[in-house]
């Protein structure tokens, strides 16, 4: 009868873990939003805006001269480990202490990526290659200072992130982008 109600219970404890409904992309801290809202909010680019932030293409064109955080959005398309000379574009790759983003979901020309900073173990785990392997080639809105980085204009000082996979940036700036391919 005990061996029955313990079976009962666990039964139950397993029921009812299984049917939590579980943000993976939620912070404590409030760093992340609900992607399915965010990614319905943002309704252009160009402002640096999390409804309008810039595209990898306005970082590369962007005048290095304030220290405001902006938004941007790209998708990550690998990680260069000393320098953009070093950049991967694998899955595979085993670099934590950045990532490139692109304006092209399969991008694998250097020219054509904004590197960004991942200074710290909590941007690490959220946003690295290695930890998110699973985002590949996603989309992510991202929020950082733009500044040189790797001896390119990139993103340091990361504040924010949220993986927005599945959402197709030419949806919110279509004239900018030549034939983009998402992949999900």
């Amino acid at each position: 009868m005990l061996l029955r109600k313990r079976n009962s219970l666990t039964l139950l404890c397993l029921l009812l873990a299984c049917c939590q409904k579980v943000d993976l992309t939620a912070d404590p801290k409030g760093t992340y939003a609900d992607t399915s809202a965010q990614a319905s909010a943002i309704v252009g680019t160009g402002e640096g805006t999390a409804e309008r932030p810039y595209t990898v293409t306005d970082i590369r064109s962007l005048s290095l001269s304030g220290s405001e955080a902006v938004w941007v959005i790209g998708y990550m398309v690998g990680t260069a480990r000393t320098s953009m000379s070093h950049a991967v574009f694998s899955a595979e790759a085993d670099n934590q202490s950045n990532i490139l983003l692109s304006h092209d979901s399969l991008c694998t020309d250097t020219a054509r990526c904004i590197p960004v900073e991942l200074s710290s173990d909590k941007w690490r785990k959220s946003l690295s290659l290695p930890a998110n392997v699973a985002h590949f080639r996603k989309c992510l809105l991202v929020k950082g200072i733009p500044s040189s980085y790797l001896r390119r204009k990139g993103l340091r000082s990361v504040s924010a992130g949220l993986w927005l996979d599945g959402f197709d940036i030419s949806s919110v700036a279509p004239e900018e982008w030549e034939d983009p391919i998402v992949i999900e």
